[in-house]
């Protein structure tokens, strides 16, 4: 059965791991209640994934392999960018 969950996202700066079902497709991250989350269109029987995530601001360097792009929230004044950690 497809579900959407809503998943903590971690702090800026530092990878973050979730366990997520496989193939689960991320839809959205924004505020609520003051912090960021991500929402997820995900098949509960799905055996759990390891997922890894990074959040980076504008104007910050990125590394080589910074991963796929996921979305962008603010939290003013500041933007950020998550993106899926692919290289790990």
């Amino acid at each position: 059965m497809s579900t959407i969950y809503k998943y903590p996202v971690g702090d800026v700066g530092e990878v973050f791991e979730l366990e997520m079902p496989q193939g689960a497709q991320i839809l959205d991250v924004q505020l609520q209640d003051g912090k960021p989350v991500m929402w997820a269109l995900v098949d509960e029987k799905a055996p759990l994934d390891r997922r890894l995530f990074m959040i980076y601001g504008t104007g910050w360097a990125l590394p080589g392999a910074y991963g796929q792009y996921v979305a962008t929230f603010q939290t003013p004044p500041f933007v950020w960018h998550l993106f899926e950690v692919t290289n790990a």
